[in-house]
Parts: C-alpha cells; sequence; structure tokens
C-alpha cells in the first residue's frame, strides 16, 4: 500500500509540473504597461490590388530602453490585408501591409500589451495634388519627325511619386491636325509616377508656326499642361 501511495504521488507531481511547464510555454511576452509604440509606414501610399508597405512598430518600455527581443505585437488595418503579428528585434517589428482592390485610407494599429500606435497609409488613386507636364522636343520643327513625347509626372501632396493611377491626354481646343496617340484613353503612372504619350500632327511643313497646349488630367481632377510649338 505504501509502494502505490508513493508511485501515485510521484505521477501526480509529475502532472502538476507538466502542467506548468504548458502554462509556462503558452505565456506571450508583451511590452510593459506604459511603454511607447511608435509605427512607421514604408511608403506611405501604395496603390491597389498588390502594393506592399512596409510597416515597422519601434516599442520603448518607460525607461527608455528597447523591449526584449521576442516582444510579441499585433497588428491591424482598416483597409487591405496585414500579418496579424510580428516579434521585435531589436526593439522593432515589421510586417507588411498588402492593398486589396479599395482605395482609401488605411488605419494601421500595432498593439502589445496595453500599449497601442498608429500610422495611416494612403491606398490606390484619388491621391495626386500635382501634375506637372513636359515635351520632348517643346518645338516640332518642320524638318523633324511630326511628334512630340509628352511626359505627365503625378505627384501627391508630400511631393511624392503617385504610381499606377490613370492620366487623360488630350489636345486643347478643338485641332484638326494634331491629336495624342493614346486617343484619350486612360494611360496610368509608373513607378516612378509617370505617364508617357505622344503628341502628333498633321500640320503643313510650309505654314506658319503655332502653338498647342496639351492638358493631362487625373482622375480626381488634378491637371497639368504644356504648350508645343510646330513648325
Amino acid at each position: 500500500m505504501r509502494t502505490l501511495a508513493v508511485t501515485h504521488t510521484s505521477r501526480l507531481a509529475l502532472l502538476v509540473l507538466a502542467a506548468a511547464q504548458v502554462v509556462c510555454h503558452q505565456a506571450i511576452l508583451t511590452a510593459p504597461p506604459s511603454s511607447t509604440i511608435t509605427v512607421v509606414a514604408n511608403p506611405t501610399f501604395i496603390a491597389a490590388n498588390g502594393e506592399v508597405s512596409v510597416i515597422s512598430a519601434l516599442l520603448i518600455e518607460p525607461a527608455g530602453t528597447p523591449v526584449p527581443d521576442g516582444t510579441v505585437v499585433q497588428f491591424f488595418t482598416s483597409l487591405g490585408r496585414i500579418d496579424e503579428q510580428g516579434k521585435t528585434n531589436d526593439g522593432v517589428a515589421r510586417v507588411n501591409l498588402v492593398s486589396d482592390t479599395r482605395s482609401g485610407d488605411a488605419q494601421v494599429t500595432a498593439a502589445s500589451g496595453s500599449n497601442s500606435g498608429t500610422a495611416t497609409v494612403t491606398i490606390g488613386s484619388g491621391r495626386p495634388d500635382l501634375v506637372i507636364v513636359t515635351a520632348d522636343p517643346i518645338r516640332i520643327r518642320p524638318d523633324d519627325p511630326r511628334r512630340s513625347r509628352i511626359v505627365a509626372n503625378v505627384f501627391d501632396a508630400s511631393a511624392n511619386a503617385v504610381r499606377n493611377v490613370p492620366v487623360f491626354f488630350s489636345v486643347a481646343g478643338t485641332p484638326s491636325t494634331e491629336f495624342m496617340e493614346s486617343g484619350g484613353a486612360p494611360i496610368f503612372t509608373d513607378a516612378n509616377g509617370q505617364a508617357v504619350d505622344v503628341l502628333r500632327t498633321r500640320y503643313a511643313r510650309e505654314d506658319l508656326p503655332k502653338t498647342v497646349t496639351v492638358n493631362a488630367l487625373t482622375a480626381n481632377n488634378v491637371a497639368g499642361s504644356v504648350d508645343v510649338t510646330i513648325n
């Protein structure tokens, strides 16, 4: 009977120890109360349909030191998709925010323990603020090819290039001899925020010089223009 009692007690102790180890392994390391979380997005503007912004969360303890490596940070977004959590290294946790088909401002939140921080990422079109249009050449001479390369440079309010937004090119007025190669169809900006079209002319080479204006318009009605002299 004594042997059975000892065996039962030993097994019970082992079970308690195992349970304690399981609980210990399940514990999540989070930032202590009153820590600060600073969230930074790079870049702060991404196009819709799969563009990526890297979200970095810097966690600092009340003493002014980075939180321990492996501190768990949870991430949330109001728009697009984001990794649910990340772990810190040297106080920083990084995850990816991936845009979907929707456009707007994504409010990204990083939380650890009772602490949180936020950042904003603009997704999709609708945020161009400035369009600068250039022509090459600026004058189409009689002995030149009868065309000029028109480039619209699209920027947001922070002077960042805006990519993957539609730009509509047109010749001002009702010209009978000038037209845009695009035919008025939208041309989307590239990674440098540039949309390119070609102005073509059938104006007689022997006629007097004239000037035409080429307009570039974004979907949110931000416009720019350039004058091209012909002959």
